[in-house]
């Protein structure tokens, strides 16, 4: 199988993929060769597949896998690859910890953009 990671900032090929084992939101999963199309909504999670014999894993948060014929794609916000599974899940909690908390500032300083510009357009409506 070959297995495609997308993020908005880089997109990763891996091929002769033999086996992934992943989280959705209807629980674990495997996915074999020759396993039917299939559609899954996947969770802030890590994910392992067999390459050459040797399990691999990536932190994935939240997206979509699609399995179509021989090819699984992934869309996910982030990924990071690892070796070391503790690592790995300790660099994944930090990372995704430091997005959340950039998404948050993120909102609160759009909301508090749009409370002014609403105040402003009164403002001008009662001039």
């Amino acid at each position: 199988m070959n297995l495609k990671i997308i993020t908005p900032l880089e997109t990763f090929y891996l091929e002769n993929i033999t086996k992934i084992q992943a989280e959705g939101t209807e629980g674990y999963f495997t996915i074999l060769p020759k396993h039917a199309d299939y559609v899954s909504s996947i969770i802030t999670s890590i994910f392992s597949f067999e390459k050459n014999g040797k399990k691999e894993f990536f932190a994935v948060d939240s997206g979509i896998l699609v399995k179509y014929g021989d090819n699984v794609d992934f869309s996910v916000r982030n990924a990071i690859k690892g070796q070391n599974l503790i690592d790995l899940k300790k660099q994944m909690e930090l990372t995704f910890k430091e997005m959340e908390e950039d998404d948050k500032k993120t909102k609160t300083a759009l909301a508090s953009l749009e409370g002014n510009i609403a105040k402003l357009i009164q403002d001008l409506g009662n001039s």
